[in-house]
């Protein structure tokens, strides 16, 4: 992926180069200052800049997404072995009764607070 980058850098640096090579030869050849060919240059310029913005763009998030795969494959060897079916088609309300059993016993998820009054703050 690193010479893809290279490459789409020096197809950009190339571009640049032959755009301003054509203004400079279109404006020696003429009398006077056309502003046509300075506009397309520019124009090809800034068209060039964002094609290879994108190109970088997405050279970029694919080796971030490869760099991931690893990372998630060198996790999954370490941690031992994976279920067949990480998500299963399990319905909510079988969901639900497994999570009763697992409640506290005052029939919440929240830690007991401590009784008897407190002071919170001063004025």
């Amino acid at each position: 992926m690193v010479w893809v980058q290279r490459i789409v850098g020096a197809v950009f640096a190339v571009g640049v180069v032959a755009l301003i090579g054509a203004i400079v030869t279109q404006v020696g050849q003429t009398q006077g200052f056309p502003p046509l060919p300075i506009f397309l240059g520019v124009l090809g310029i800034v068209l060039l800049i964002l094609l290879s913005s994108i190109c970088l763009a997405l050279v970029s998030l694919a080796i971030t997404v490869r760099r991931g795969v690893e990372a998630m494959g060198r996790a999954a060897v370490q941690s031992g072995p994976v279920p067949a079916r990480i998500f299963t088609a399990q319905p909510l309300r079988e969901a639900a009764r497994q999570g009763e059993g697992t409640a506290s016993p005052a029939g919440h998820d929240r830690p007991i607070r401590p009784m008897g009054k407190t002071l919170v703050a001063e004025r």
